[in-house]
């Protein structure tokens, strides 16, 4: 048809009668509309299969974040449960240490293992500030004595 359009020069129709050049115009006609029709649904269906195609990666893409959305969830809520129960273990061994190691139990073994003796009251020493915030500790004069006669020999030593 391309062809036809193109070689003008040898359109012998323009040499057929009215109404036959009447009918061949307008099936010329009919078919450049034909194919203008042709090309358009060509475009149409195009557009239309990439249309779906855009439909169709977007529901894929919402339901792969969903799943997603959804593991993560239930790992989330999996490790709630663990550390729900990992509590629940503490507060249990802080209780059953609580009652392994009460003040009577802890001075049973105290003195029956270790051998220690409980203090009484004649050992205990009260010591009360009068102005200040120190306490000064007095050397007994023998022991300052014996530090001045073998800090010569100690610093002989060190060296």
């Amino acid at each position: 048809m391309a062809s036809d359009e193109m070689n003008v020069a040898y359109d012998l129709s323009l040499y057929d009668s009215s109404e036959d050049r009447q009918i061949a115009r307008r099936a010329k006609k009919e078919s450049k509309v034909i194919n203008a029709a042709a090309k358009f649904n060509l475009g149409k269906r195009i557009f239309n299969i990439l249309s779906g195609a855009v439909v169709l990666g977007l529901i894929i893409a919402i339901i792969s974040t969903n799943r997603q959305v959804t593991a993560v969830t239930k790992s989330i809520a999996q490790e709630q449960a663990r550390i729900v129960e990992m509590k629940s273990q503490r507060d249990y061994l802080n209780f059953t240490l609580e009652s392994k190691m009460t003040l009577d139990e802890i001075e049973s073994y105290a003195t029956g293992v270790l051998g220690m003796v409980k203090g009484d009251s004649s050992r205990i020493k009260y010591v009360e500030l009068e102005d200040e915030n120190k306490i000064e500790v007095y050397e007994s004069p023998v022991k300052v004595k014996i530090e001045k006669a073998l800090a010569p020999l100690v610093s002989f030593l060190m060296s």
